[in-house]
């Protein structure tokens, strides 16, 4: 009869010892729900170039058909699903030797400044190009803001007088408008 006992209770020792490492096997796995808005964040510009030809010391151009002062030459249009914040942002030219874009007119140092929304004649949004600067803010799905670009070319020009040709460029970055 003991050997009965010890057989049964080892046998159900033996159990409850499967069943304890079994248990988490047999547990339901927990799941998470995800949710996500799909939002297409897009613009296009009209104008993708901007040839200005010849530029004097200190000459001032403008980003228009004809390079003077108009009311504004360039349309940016969402053509996301959201409203948009516009940035810009500005490059050196390059050639021999480099322009660099500044705050201010200097010996190869040339400045860029664009207008911002509703002040066509106004240059007031620096283009920089370490960051980025606002152009226009809230921008509605497939609302348009037109714009234009104001030019200073440098005080000297450092040896490159004889035509030599610089280039760069603007960028134009979009985000959610908060």
């Amino acid at each position: 009869m003991r050997n009965l006992k010890r057989t049964a209770l080892s046998l159900v020792l033996a159990l409850a010892l499967v069943v304890a490492f079994t248990a988490p096997a047999f547990a339901q796995n927990p799941t998470v729900s995800i949710s996500v808005k799909a939002r297409l964040i897009a613009i296009t510009n009209s104008q993708d170039t901007w040839d200005m030809g010849v530029v004097a010391i200190d000459g001032v151009k403008y980003f228009s058909a004809d390079n003077a002062q108009d009311d504004d030459y360039s349309r940016i249009t969402n053509t996301g699903s959201v409203a948009v914040d516009v940035e810009i942002q500005g490059t050196d030219l390059t050639g021999t030797p480099t322009w660099t874009l500044a705050t201010s007119v200097g010996a190869d140092t040339y400045t860029l400044y664009a207008n911002k929304e509703l002040t066509p004649t106004v240059y007031d949004v620096e283009v920089k190009k370490a960051s980025y600067a606002d152009i226009v803010t809230g921008l509605a799905a497939a609302g348009t803001n037109d714009w234009s670009m104001k030019f200073t070319a440098p005080s000297s020009f450092g040896g490159t007088e004889n035509g030599a040709t610089k280039s760069g460029t603007v960028t134009l970055v979009a985000s959610a408008a908060a």
